[in-house]
């Protein structure tokens, strides 16, 4: 039994020090300055809702987006889908998708989308709603 111990020990030791090693080697840059956002919409439903906003988020232009939220049973956190439209100056469209995650802390939901965008990018976004204040912030991390 004292072996088996010592065992476990030194695997849950070892994944541990490699993973609080890897963790401090991960980081994301900001692709952009964070980017308020204008509600537009927002839809209820039993399971969860959907915001639609629209703003300027610098290398995209002008942005219009969707986040389709779906709660888990407690509805303090759930699944959250992404869709995301750019107009550019130059006439030019970007567009993008992803997945994630969400929570709730009071009326403040934060989202956590892996977006990828038809320019071949790739995006960790940040996104915050305040229910009691109408604001919402989109941030764009590089991941590609």
């Amino acid at each position: 039994m004292k072996a088996f111990l010592i065992a476990v020990v030194l695997i849950f030791g070892t994944s541990h020090v490699l993973a609080d090693d890897h963790a401090q080697n991960l980081s994301f840059e900001p692709r952009q300055d964070s980017a308020p956002m204008t509600i537009t919409s927002i839809n209820l439903t039993k399971g969860g809702g959907v915001i639609t906003a629209t703003g300027n988020m610098g290398k995209y232009g002008r942005v219009y987006t969707t986040y389709t939220l779906t709660a888990d049973a407690d509805g303090m956190q759930g699944t959250v889908l992404g869709e995301g439209r750019g107009a550019l100056q130059d006439g030019t469209l970007a567009s993008g998708s992803g997945t994630g995650a969400y929570y709730r802390d009071g009326t403040r939901f934060t989202m956590h989308i892996f977006f990828k965008i038809n320019d071949g990018t790739q995006n960790l976004d940040k996104i915050v709603f305040d229910a009691a204040t109408g604001e919402l912030t989109h941030d764009a991390y590089i991941v590609k």
